[in-house]
């Protein structure tokens, strides 16, 4: 299991909200479960699998 930082979830928050994304559609684009995606962003969880960290660092990490 991976844990998840303050600096990283704001980061996702910030890239879905300048990307307009809804969970579904960030969903299809990582690869990741919407409900999951939720749990995320919502900071109702604090740790997640360590494929899921990957997936969603990775598509961060996209046109950086």
């Amino acid at each position: 299991m991976k844990s998840l930082s303050k600096t990283f979830v704001d980061a996702l928050i910030i890239k879905q909200a300048r990307n307009r994304l809804t969970f579904k559609e960030l969903s299809q684009i990582t690869g990741v479960n919407n409900i999951t995606l939720s749990k995320i962003i919502n900071k109702k969880t604090t740790v997640s699998r360590e494929s899921t960290f990957d997936k969603l660092n990775d598509w961060l990490l996209e046109d950086m």
